[in-house]
């Protein structure tokens, strides 16, 4: 890579489905992930290629281990160019566990210093000795993600965009 190009006119994009999500047995997410890693680093910062890494390793891993319908799809778009980078991964939910997630989010939204919100939750669930929970708040609080939920007939699309 020159370092005099501007890498940012550079446009990838990948659209990946696997289904149905119950015969996913291994580290799924995290080959995705290292694999747009290692593609993305031939035209990106190494800094935007982990965050890339972070995103996709956390929003598939959720989807693989909470999707109520196993014999769905798992669906990853990413896009990247000079306007910013787009991550979206969605599956099929009903409306009540959208409404779990949404809950989620809302409390992400509301929240004036996401890494505040940070720091209070992992106090919270050092105390009752919880585990997870976290990874989402870490998108935004440490990655600086935005992060959007949507329900379309009955899909659940969540997506982090990063300028």
């Amino acid at each position: 890579m020159k370092p005099e190009m501007n890498h940012s006119q550079t446009s990838v994009g990948a659209s990946i489905s696997i289904s149905p999500i119950n015969h996913i047995t291994s580290d799924v997410a995290g080959l995705l992930a290292n694999f747009l890693d290692a593609l993305l680093v031939r035209f990106y910062p190494r800094r935007i290629c982990q965050k890339v890494n972070v995103v996709v390793t956390e929003l598939v891993t959720n989807v693989i281990q909470h999707a109520s319908e196993r014999d769905g799809e798992v669906k990853l778009e990413l896009k990247i160019g000079s306007d910013g980078l787009v991550i979206k991964v969605s599956n099929r939910v009903t409306r009540e566990e959208f409404e779990t997630v949404k809950a989620v989010f809302d409390e992400i939204f509301a929240a004036e210093d996401p890494r505040d919100l940070f720091a209070r939750t992992v106090r919270e669930r050092r105390i009752d000795r919880q585990r997870g929970g976290l990874g989402l708040i870490r998108l935004t609080a440490e990655n600086k993600f935005h992060l959007s939920t949507q329900h379309v007939d009955g899909v659940l699309v969540i997506q982090a965009t990063f300028p």
